[in-house]
């Protein structure tokens, strides 16, 4: 049984990263996905134009061919900091998606380079 480190280590190593910058100049091509649970949202904020999907519910949430989403649907998902992004972006491919990446930075990196 992989330990939660293994875990991490391995969807980090599935899923390519997207930097700030060209997140930030491609941002109207991405679905994104904020995978934080919405009492962070609520504290911190979330970057314009995502959607919140707490990690824990995004194969109940997204399907490919449902909601104008298809395998091909380029996505960027983020957290805090980039763990738990990497881990719903390894659930997103296993469910189907094929365009899947981990905003670099998270959440707080995003905002350290908007600032």
């Amino acid at each position: 049984m992989e330990t939660l480190k293994e875990l991490i280590q391995e969807a980090h190593s599935l899923i390519p990263k997207i930097s700030c910058n060209e997140f930030s100049n491609n941002k109207d091509k991405f679905l994104i996905i904020d995978v934080r649970e919405a009492s962070e949202i609520q504290e911190t904020g979330m970057i314009e134009g995502a959607i919140n999907i707490p990690r824990g519910l995004i194969e109940m949430k997204l399907t490919p061919g449902e909601n104008d989403l298809n395998s091909n649907t380029p996505i960027v998902v983020y957290c805090g900091g980039g763990s738990r992004a990497s881990l719903a972006g390894k659930t997103l491919k296993e469910i189907g998606f094929t365009s899947v990446q981990n905003l670099e930075g998270g959440f707080r990196g995003f905002k350290k380079f908007s600032s």
